[in-house]
């Protein structure tokens, strides 16, 4: 098992909102509704706290899961054998089947694998590369590959979920920069007020864990269906 001697460090590395893995494509349905007049810089805010309320808590919970996976022995010496990868691929059919909009399920798929070879790339690691081939068969979600190499690595659970939320609602407020018109100064300042939201949404993680929180977000959902339809896309998804 990985532990490095710089958990810190390489948790910032993995939470860089410009780590090359293409989250600055996808929008998640929020193209759809600011083209449709339904969302508003003015209404970010409520918008984001309702966001992590909802799907940051479901995130937030797969994330969990993927860490103790990722981490579930002391001993150095059981390797790869000590997790399961039958877990590992249904924990991902899961979450996938949580994501009714295609276009968000392949959004987080495509940011999951490439977080993952990413990983690979710089650390060349067998347990990891197992983790990659138990996905020939199934999604590998954004959420669970964050998880699991913050288990792997030993990065710790409280803080890697903090993190995977700070660099996924990073990048929701980046695509809204160019979206709408919402400057440098706003945007960070949005992000600086969400801080007891993403609190908040690691809290009820950690207390939904051995369940499967409720999520209701329709108008997103909608958002994301429609979105290949719009005439002028500057996002995938």
């Amino acid at each position: 098992m990985a532990l490095h001697s710089y958990p810190l460090l390489t948790l910032l590395h993995l939470a860089d909102s410009a780590l090359p893995i293409g989250s600055t494509a996808h929008s998640y349905g929020l193209e759809t509704l600011i083209h449709d007049t339904n969302l508003n810089a003015e209404q970010l805010d409520a918008c984001f706290d309702s966001f992590l309320a909802e799907s940051g808590t479901v995130e937030a919970v797969y994330c969990r899961h993927a860490y103790a996976l990722g981490a579930p022995v002391a001993d150095p010496l059981a390797g790869a054998d000590a997790i399961s990868w039958q877990a590992w691929r249904e924990m991902n059919e899961r979450l996938s089947a949580r994501k009714p909009a295609r276009e968000s399920r392949q959004a987080s798929a495509t940011l999951g694998r490439r977080l993952l070879r990413l990983a690979i790339s710089l650390e060349d690691d067998p347990t990891l590369r197992q983790a990659l081939d138990a996905g020939d068969v199934t999604d590998l979600h954004h959420a669970t590959v964050f998880g699991l190499l913050g288990g792997h690595w030993r990065l710790g659970e409280e803080a890697t979920v903090l993190a995977f939320l700070q660099q996924m609602m990073a990048g929701l407020i980046s695509a809204c920069q160019r979206l709408m018109p919402l400057g440098q100064q706003r945007a960070q300042s949005i992000l600086w007020a969400l801080q007891p939201a993403l609190a908040a949404t690691a809290r009820r993680s950690a207390t939904a864990r051995d369940e499967e929180p409720p999520m209701f977000t329709p108008l997103l959902e909608l958002a994301s269906m429609r979105h290949p339809t719009l005439p002028v896309r500057l996002f995938v998804s």
